[in-house]
């Protein structure tokens, strides 16, 4: 009896190995996009318009519509559109796995079709982006709380989130950033640059390159768009910002991106310039490196930064220095029944604090907005970009 049953699952494994030899083809996923869209590698060309994807011995979707773009690494490469069989395979079509491309045409015999195989992806947790060559701290998948009930009515309620992986920039972009970016597309400088100007050499002041930028909602988007990111949604905003739900208790969730109680001292905001005494450790860090005898109050450089002021996730000046697009409309939480005039797609939210603002206003999920009187001149914020995961992200 044992014998025959070792012959029998021998026999599915070879129909299985077969099967897949002949008809499909190997490849990872490249990148999944918002619109439905997704990249794949394949070891092979596509020769049909419409393959089912198999992870393991399970299908769990389609790809149709199949469009070969430049090929990397060795790999043909697609960008065409998806549908999951079951809503339940979505965490499974992460950027990074390997999959198997098989003809729609051909049916997978039933008895090998068990529960899909998940694989396993180890990111890298920093990476430094490709095009504006700045660092990215990875945020994992997994739920947090967002959110607060006994806050601004327009924080209510608090809420658990699920996002999947994706990477933020650690800094705020800078004004050196900005500037690298304009002097490559051609662009105008912002109006309140003209003073700190050298010429066509840069700045009269390495200090100034090294503040965050201030810009209009689509300067900040048009940057995003040609550095290869895209700008945060307040949820992704607010993640990279708390812990993951586990970390919190609902009702006593983080106000601050290292806790519940403000610290005076390790972040930019109004109080951080009340007396000498307050982040002395700061700014004696910041003009011992500039060579200034005192600092006046102000925005502080990106990258420097007190380690008990970063995020659970790393990233810097969460709480306070410069206020931050996000790309999401000013819109109430699901559930909140409160009406307010503003809501709509008028004005995108805007988070974080600033060093002019209170340790009330740099809450982290504190809710701003900007768009007075358009998206186009209100220069009011600075920002931070985020992207999806890539398939060169893993370790």
């Amino acid at each position: 009896m044992l014998f025959k049953l070792k012959i029998f699952v021998l026999i599915i494994l070879l129909y299985t190995s077969v099967l897949y030899a002949e008809y499909s083809r190997k490849g990872i996923i490249e990148s999944l996009r918002e619109d439905g869209y997704i990249t794949v590698l394949l070891d092979s060309k596509a020769d049909r318009d419409l393959y089912y994807i198999a992870t393991g011995e399970k299908i769990i979707g389609n790809i149709s519509s199949l469009k070969q773009i430049p090929d990397v690494l060795g790999k043909k490469r697609y960008i065409c559109r998806y549908s999951l069989i079951n809503e339940e395979y979505r965490q499974i079509l992460r950027p990074g796995i390997e999959i198997v491309v098989t003809d729609a045409d051909k049916e997978i015999d039933k008895r090998v079709q068990k529960n899909p195989y998940i694989d396993t992806i180890n990111l890298k947790p920093e990476i430094i982006s490709l095009i504006d060559k700045r660092d990215m701290m990875l945020i994992s998948e997994g739920k947090f709380l967002m959110g607060c009930s006994d806050c601004d009515e327009d924080e209510f309620p608090e809420h658990i989130v699920f996002l999947g992986d994706y990477y933020i920039d650690k800094y705020e972009v800078s004004n050196s950033d900005y500037k690298k970016y304009a002097d490559i597309k051609g662009l105008p400088y912002p109006d309140y640059w003209n003073d700190q100007l050298q010429g066509k050499t840069g700045f009269k002041s390495i200090y100034f390159g090294s503040l965050p930028v201030i810009v209009t909602y689509y300067e900040a988007v048009d940057y995003a768009t040609w550095a290869g990111k895209r700008l945060p949604s307040e949820e992704e905003w607010e993640k990279a910002s708390r812990p993951p739900a586990s970390g919190e208790t609902p009702g006593k969730a983080f106000s601050y991106s290292w806790g519940s109680n403000f610290r005076e001292g390790i972040a930019n905001t109004e109080e951080f310039w009340t007396s000498e005494k307050k982040g002395e450790n700061l700014k004696k860090i910041i003009c011992d490196k500039y060579g200034f005898k005192s600092l006046e109050k102000g925005y502080i450089p990106v990258d420097i930064y007190e380690k008990e002021s970063l995020s659970y996730y790393g990233v810097a000046h969460l709480d306070g220095n410069a206020l931050e697009w996000t790309n999401s409309w000013y819109l109430p939480y699901t559930g909140n029944k409160k009406s307010n005039k503003k809501y709509g797609k008028q004005y995108k939210v805007i988070r974080g604090g600033s060093y002019y603002m209170s340790r009330m206003d740099a809450r982290i999920t504190d809710r701003k907005t900007g768009g007075m009187p358009d998206l186009y001149k209100d220069r009011i914020a600075g920002f931070r970009c985020v992207r999806n995961i890539a398939a060169s992200d893993k370790k």
